[in-house]
């Protein structure tokens, strides 16, 4: 049993960032209905990854964020359409969108018009610039309005002074995380009063928590946080460095708890420690680039493994530099449960999980359907729409009738 069993959420949204919030709902025992366009949502088949054997049929990051879902296709552009929308909503406790503010107003989804109608329904919206300024009503993506408008890009920098290139949908899952930690609030004071609340967030908003950092400094001292390179490097012991096998490690290893002591030990070069150059954290901070080269010299005469754990022991902080097939294979994040069953019709696999532990030793979940799966099920079973009425909206386009799910 889920902490939100009973719930029912209505889901009208697209893309990564939206639906990943709804992932976290369901995953808690949320009943939620995804609302698709005829031809289903724009990411269907768009991340395919025809790189993992066997999975011709399956489009395994359109179900990380979408499994557990049931899925109804609606043509919200007809006003019929966007009418069974509403009358959705109605039956739901929560609703999330991602339409901008001038769609929502067109299908009569609008805050103001959904707050008048349904008092007690949570209004959950993510755009990518938000809802208020300049900008409100501009698309984004997370590649503009997460890491470019942001300054996450132009702080950490790339390849040739180029920005860095982010992989697929990191941002839309931390603006994702931020719609659901707002919408779950809100239902928490709706059981106190009784009335919904709209939570409004954004791509750009999330990503300025992810930079916050650098951008409280920004709005101290007015200068711009720049991407650096080693040389820039503040702390060595904090660096990461090439070992003899090729792999690389990450060290985090602070002033506070003697980290340039633990780098002399476990390197076996205890002299380094009281060398004139490097014995005072102001004089390995001028001298950095001739501290970074020995160092670089020394840590390649020791395999990785042997180096982490050497820090480890000594009470130090380090971690081997892993590589995303690693992850899934490490002891550490099997036991965490990091990655959950998805029951597909293809053939199951596995997807990542909520990023935190609210359950034991829970069931598969369920694969999304094709576009429209559920649509037969929902209007009988939620609106109470008899055969012919759903027949009629099927022959006029209003709603399309997918494969139901085995």
């Amino acid at each position: 049993m889920g902490a939100l069993d009973g719930v029912r959420v209505i889901e009208v949204a697209n893309w990564a960032a939206v639906p990943s919030a709804g992932v976290l709902l369901a995953e808690e025992g949320a009943e939620v209905i995804k609302i698709e366009p005829p031809t289903g949502d724009s990411m269907r088949g768009l991340m395919h990854q025809a790189a993992v054997e066997n999975a011709v049929a399956v489009d395994h990051p359109f179900q990380f964020s979408n499994r557990d879902k049931l899925s109804v296709a609606i043509d919200i552009r007809t006003e019929t359409g966007a009418g069974l929308v509403r009358d959705l909503i109605g039956t739901a406790d929560m609703v999330l969108m991602n339409l901008l503010h001038g769609r929502r107003e067109k299908y009569g989804l609008s805050v103001e018009q959904l707050r008048e109608q349904f008092p007690s329904v949570v209004i959950g919206v993510l755009t990518g610039f938000g809802d208020v300024g300049p900008d409100y009503d501009v698309p984004g993506y997370d590649l503009t309005s997460f890491f470019a408008r942001s300054g996450l890009s132009s702080s950490i920098g790339g390849r040739d002074g180029y920005p860095p290139r982010w992989r697929a949908a990191q941002g839309d899952h931390v603006a994702g995380l931020a719609l659901f930690a707002g919408v779950m609030t809100a239902m928490f004071e709706r059981e106190r009063t009784g009335e919904g609340k709209v939570v409004e967030t954004s791509l750009l908003q999330a990503a300025t928590w992810s930079n916050a950092f650098d951008i409280t400094r920004a709005a101290v001292d007015g200068r711009p946080a720049k991407a650096k390179g080693r040389e820039g490097a503040v702390n060595a012991p904090s660096e990461c460095f090439r070992c003899s096998d090729g792999r690389f490690v990450q060290l985090s290893l602070a002033e506070p708890v003697g980290g340039w002591r633990i780098i002399c030990d476990v390197l076996e070069r205890e002299e380094l420690h009281d060398d004139e150059r490097f014995d005072h954290v102001v004089k390995r901070f001028k001298n950095m680039a001739e501290l970074l080269e020995v160092l670089d010299i020394e840590f390649a005469k020791h395999p990785s493994r042997a180096i982490v754990d050497a820090i480890v022991e000594r009470g130090g902080v380090a971690a081997l530099v892993m590589t995303t097939d690693e992850v899934v294979a490490d002891p550490q994040v099997e036991a965490l449960g990091v990655l959950r069953l998805v029951a597909h019709p293809e053939g199951d696999f596995e997807v990542v999980g909520p990023p935190f532990r609210a359950a034991e030793g829970r069931e598969p979940v369920a694969a999304i359907g094709v576009p429209g799966a559920d649509t037969e099920h929902v209007l009988r079973g939620v609106l109470g729409l008899d055969e012919s009425h759903i027949s009629d909206l099927e022959a006029r386009g209003v709603v399309v009738l997918g494969s139901p799910r085995a």
